[in-house]
């Protein structure tokens, strides 16, 4: 016979597991709250997705432990309010941010209750936090998994892991400002996880949470004290002093995890000596996460690594307590230490910047749409009623030569997706949908504060560029700028009569003698030989033209076939929009010429001349 018992010590347990739920979900629910109002003040979609995110993943929660009961033969009632798996729910949304898709969160509930808890014997005798499981499944399949519809801002870990997690003093001042100070950072006005923002709520729930003795106040004390004190030291000794401690401990979801999820009581050790050490290796692994590894955020990996080391920590403080206090003692402090030395030797691993760029636009150069934006080529991908799709050119695209120091990155076309308001000619919705620039750079136009710039903003509108990231600013003001123009990309320069003398383009027309004619024209670099000095290296020939007559006299269409012209001036006129201008004119019409193409532009003008004057013939 084999008798399985508890280490000491041994007490009568005064509150039930039921009463510890209740309150556990009451106190997630103040903080779901809070981040209810967060989502309200990015608007209404936001607010909705915030609690569709939830109810999904309640119902799946609850769905897959019904299932589970009627499979395992228990009464489902009474399994699911033994199982509390609304409360891991209810954890995983907190964790994830605003903008999740709901399929993600439903995918992410299931694995995470199926393989984090039921498989294992249900609750009780999981070995890892289930929460912490699903959040790590929605980072390790699901990190694309943020609605096309909902856009939100950095987060401050984000923005100082993409700093290298070390900034000079007046960097750090500026990178705090962008997120209200430590005020802003401890009271969670700023995008982020759900429940994970404001410090204030979730302290003040902890503090209720210790007072009902729901939660043991060693682990989030040990957790974030050792946090605080190792990054005090760094900060202090970069010059960054107090506040670099706060931040540290301020973001990311430090205090979130250390009051709801590192307190869990069946993946945390039993002895109180145990729950110290846990806490400070949970501590440690975090920091090391951040300072180390390609995730801006160590909080989640931590608690999942520590709850592997649970056993362990246990079993080295098995046996009776009473017997063992100064030996405890002495481990525990030992291990507080260690934890603290080691997060502040990690501090000397990190290279101090001073070129963090600000996420409050503006503080860059001021352009204005109006402005020629030849150069960034953009291009109507697609056109779904008043929505444009904009392709353009950026800074590795448009400077080939000075990429040298982003040696490894391949660039790319920039992809932005512009909505306008017909009857204003203003901008209502703006998306960047594809990034092709340089990482840590270019990025940062991103963001609400750059991209909201173009709200409302029209023809004769200016914008404030991105310091250190220009390009990538102007190619998303050409992008906006062909949206207003409705897709095409040529600017006015003027008219032209139709049955104007095109002489000097020596027009010859091939009549295909079914109302179509190609005509070949000579344009700029052909006619004026001495004046392309500034466009040696290209090779010029005829532009050439496939146009159709109808039965009446007027252009039914006009294609430019073959484009012999300066590249980056005259290829302006090979706009679609452009030629499609030309329909329905006749010879006693006068059409556009494009601003800074005009010899081109005559030239589409002489091939269409010498159409209309063979057909009429």
């Amino acid at each position: 016979m084999e008798f399985k018992f508890q280490a000491a010590p041994h007490y009568r347990q005064k509150l039930s597991t039921q009463r510890i739920m209740w309150d556990l979900t009451l106190g997630l629910l103040v903080v779901y709250a809070f981040g209810l109002y967060n989502a309200y003040t990015l608007g209404s979609a936001y607010l909705t997705n915030a609690i569709v995110l939830m109810v999904t993943s309640v119902l799946v929660a609850l769905i897959t432990e019904a299932v589970w009961a009627i499979c395992t033969k228990k009464k489902v009632v009474n399994y699911l309010l033994s199982s509390f798996g609304w409360i891991t729910a209810i954890i995983l949304v907190l964790m994830v941010p605003v903008n999740t898709e709901p399929y993600a969160i439903a995918v992410a509930t299931f694995l995470c209750i199926f393989f984090g808890k039921l498989v294992f014997g249900g609750f009780g005798q999981n070995i890892f936090n289930p929460a912490a499981v699903g959040r790590a499944i929605i980072f390790a399949s699901f990190a694309g998994s943020i609605s096309a519809d909902l856009v939100t801002a950095a987060t401050p870990t984000t923005t100082m892991s993409s700093a290298g997690w070390l900034l000079s003093t007046e960097a750090f001042n500026t990178f705090l400002s962008d997120f209200g100070g430590i005020g802003g950072l401890f009271l969670g006005t700023y995008s982020g996880a759900l429940g994970e923002t404001s410090d204030l709520i979730i302290l003040l729930v902890g503090i209720y949470l210790v007072l009902r003795e729901v939660i043991d106040w060693r682990i989030p004390v040990t957790y974030v004290g050792v946090i605080f004190v190792s990054t005090l030291c760094i900060g202090f000794s970069n010059g960054l002093g107090l506040d670099y401690a706060l931040f540290s401990i301020f973001t990311g979801g430090v205090m979130f995890g250390a009051v709801f999820m590192l307190t869990d009581p069946v993946t945390s050790p039993n002895t109180r000596a145990g729950k110290i050490v846990y806490a400070a290796l949970a501590a440690f692994f975090t920091v090391l996460i951040r300072y180390c590894a390609n995730y801006p955020e160590g909080v989640l990996f931590s608690i999942l690594l520590v709850n592997i080391l649970t056993p362990v920590i246990d079993k080295a403080f098995d046996g009776k307590q009473v017997l063992r206090e100064k030996k405890n003692v002495t481990i525990v402090a030992t291990s507080i230490i260690v934890a603290c030395v080691a997060i502040y030797a990690l501090g000397f691993t990190l290279t101090k910047s001073d070129t963090y760029r600000s996420i409050n636009v503006p503080d860059g150069q001021t352009v204005a749409l109006a402005d020629d934006y030849s150069d960034y080529a953009a291009e109507l991908v697609s056109q779904d009623g008043d929505t444009y799709v904009i392709s353009v050119r950026g800074f590795g695209l448009i400077n080939p030569g000075d990429i040298a120091s982003h040696t490894g990155h391949s660039y790319s076309r920039n992809e932005i997706t512009v909505t306008v308001d017909p009857e204003t000619k203003t901008v209502i919705d703006i998306e960047f949908t594809t990034f092709g620039d340089t990482p840590g750079y270019g990025d940062v136009c991103l963001e609400d504060t750059f991209m909201n710039q173009f709200i409302g903003l029209g023809e004769d509108g200016e914008v404030n560029c991105v310091t250190g990231a220009t390009y990538t600013s102007e190619s998303v003001v050409a992008a906006v700028k062909l949206a207003l123009n409705g897709g095409t990309s040529y600017v006015k320069g003027g008219e032209v009569a139709l049955n104007s003398d095109f002489s000097d383009y020596s027009a010859e027309v091939t009549d295909n003698g079914d109302g179509t004619y190609h005509v070949t024209v000579r344009g700029f670099g052909l006619i004026n030989p001495g004046a392309i000095a500034s466009h040696t290296g290209h090779s010029y020939s005829r532009n050439e033209f496939d146009i159709t007559v109808n039965e009446d006299g007027s252009v039914a269409s006009v294609v430019f076939s073959t484009f012999g012209d300066t590249p980056g001036y005259g290829d302006k006129c090979q706009d679609q929009g452009y030629l499609d201008s030309y329909v329905g004119k006749t010879l006693d019409d006068n059409v556009d010429l494009v601003s800074t193409a005009t010899w081109t532009a005559n030239s589409v003008a002489a091939a269409v001349n010498a159409a209309l004057s063979a057909a009429a013939q």
